[in-house]
C-alpha cells in the first residue's frame, strides 16, 4: 500500500515541469491571502498610479492602527491621533486592505487590516425609538448619508453602530445601510435653525421623553449647543440638533447626571519629526531598501534624512498614523530618485519668483 501512495504521487508530480519552492513562513498576525477567482484575475495595482488624485472617486475612512508596508513586512506600530483618515481602498488581500493615503505633503499606499475600516451610511436612516406619547412632539434620531460609523456587533441582517462627533449616537442598523466607502462631501457643522440655543455639557443625554428612566437617543459628545424647541418645566427641555450626518428631537434635562462618552482611540503618542533637510518634490517612497515604491514625496518638504548605507536613504515624515520611515535611493541626499508621475507634483525646483509689477 505504502509503494502504491508513493508511486502515485510520483506520478502526481511528475506532471509539472518543475517543483515550486516552498513557501515561506508568513509573519505572525498576518494572514495568508485567500484570493478569489476575481482577485485571481484582477490586473495587478500599480501603487504609483493608484496615488493620483480624483475627485470624483468615493472615499473610505480608516482609524489608525497596525500597518505594513507592504504584504509579509513588518508590521509598524500606529501612534498619535486616533482620528479616522481619509483613504482610497486600491486593493484587497484576504483580510487586508491596501488604501491611498493622499496627503498634502505626501502620498503614500500602506496595508491595514480590513477591521480598521469603518462602514458608511449608504442613505438616511431613521433608527428605531420606543413609541411614546408626548404632545405635539415625536423623538427621533436620523443618521444621514455619509455618515461614518463603526461596527461593533453584528446579528442577523442588521449591525449596531456608533456614530461619534458633536454627538453620540448608537443603534441598529439594516447591513444594506452600510457601505465601506462614500462619495467626498462637506458635512459641515450645526445647522442653526433661528431657535434659542440650550448651552450643555459633554455627557447630557437626550432622551426620548422627559423621565429620567426614558431610553436614550443620543449624548453630546463634542458639541456643546442644541436648539431649544420648548421648555417643559425647570427640569426638561425639548431640543434639537441637526448638522450634515446627524438629526436628533427629544428632550434633555439640566438635573440628569451625564452619561458615558466614547472618544475615537487615543494611540501613544510619539515625537513629532525634526527635519534636516528638504526633500525635493517627487521624492520616490519605497517599501524598503531594494523594495516596492509606495509614495512619494508632493512639493518641496522638511524631511528627516538619515543614510542607510549602499546608496539607500531612511526618509522619514509626520503622517496621521504618526511618524513614518519610508526608503529612499540615491547616492546623494540632493539627488535623491524620484518616481511622481508627470504633472502630478509641484516642480522639484520651481522657477524664482517673478518681480513685482512697478
Amino acid at each position: 500500500m505504502r509503494v502504491f501512495a508513493i508511486g502515485w504521487l510520483c506520478m502526481a508530480g511528475c506532471g509539472s515541469a518543475a517543483i515550486a519552492p516552498a513557501t515561506p513562513p508568513r509573519p505572525a498576525g498576518l494572514e495568508k491571502p485567500r484570493r478569489s477567482s476575481s482577485t485571481a484575475d484582477r490586473a495587478p495595482v500599480d501603487p504609483i498610479l493608484a496615488l493620483a488624485p480624483d475627485e470624483t472617486a468615493e472615499l473610505s475612512w480608516v482609524v489608525p492602527g497596525p500597518l505594513r508596508f507592504e504584504l509579509g513586512g513588518p508590521t509598524v506600530v500606529a501612534t498619535g491621533s486616533g482620528q479616522p483618515i481619509a483613504v482610497g481602498v486600491i486593493d484587497q488581500q484576504g483580510n487586508l486592505d491596501r488604501v491611498a493615503v493622499r496627503l498634502e505633503h505626501a502620498r503614500f499606499s500602506v496595508w491595514v487590516d480590513r477591521a480598521q475600516v469603518l462602514a458608511v451610511l449608504q442613505r438616511d436612516h431613521k433608527l428605531a425609538v420606543p413609541r411614546v406619547q408626548v404632545a405635539g412632539s415625536e423623538s427621533e434620531v436620523v443618521l444621514r448619508a455619509g455618515a461614518i460609523v463603526r461596527r461593533l456587533a453584528h446579528r442577523d441582517h442588521s449591525t449596531r453602530v456608533r456614530y461619534l462627533d458633536a454627538l453620540q449616537v448608537e443603534g441598529w442598523v439594516p447591513d444594506a445601510v452600510l457601505g465601506d466607502r462614500g462619495p467626498r462631501r462637506d458635512r459641515g457643522g450645526r445647522i442653526p435653525t433661528g431657535r434659542k440655543t440650550l448651552m450643555v455639557i459633554p455627557g447630557a443625554v437626550i432622551r426620548t421623553e422627559p423621565r429620567w428612566t426614558a431610553g436614550e437617543l443620543a449624548t453630546m459628545a463634542n458639541g456643546y449647543f442644541l436648539d431649544t424647541v420648548r421648555e417643559l418645566d425647570d427640569a426638561w427641555t425639548e431640543v434639537s440638533y441637526e448638522d450634515g450626518d446627524v438629526a436628533v428631537h427629544g428632550f434633555v434635562s439640566k438635573h440628569d447626571p451625564p452619561g458615558r462618552v466614547h472618544h475615537w482611540h487615543e494611540l501613544e503618542s510619539a515625537p513629532a519629526v525634526t527635519p534636516n533637510t528638504t526633500g525635493a518634490s517627487g521624492t520616490c517612497l519605497y517599501a524598503r531598501a531594494g523594495g516596492e515604491a509606495i509614495g512619494y514625496i508632493v512639493g518641496n518638504r522638511p524631511v528627516d534624512l538619515d543614510d542607510a548605507g549602499d546608496g539607500w536613504w531612511t526618509l522619514t515624515i509626520d503622517t496621521p498614523f504618526g511618524p513614518l520611515g519610508f526608503a529612499a535611493h540615491g547616492q546623494a541626499k540632493e539627488d535623491l530618485v524620484a518616481c511622481a508621475p508627470p504633472n502630478t507634483v509641484p516642480p522639484a525646483n520651481p522657477p524664482p519668483p517673478a518681480p513685482p509689477a512697478p
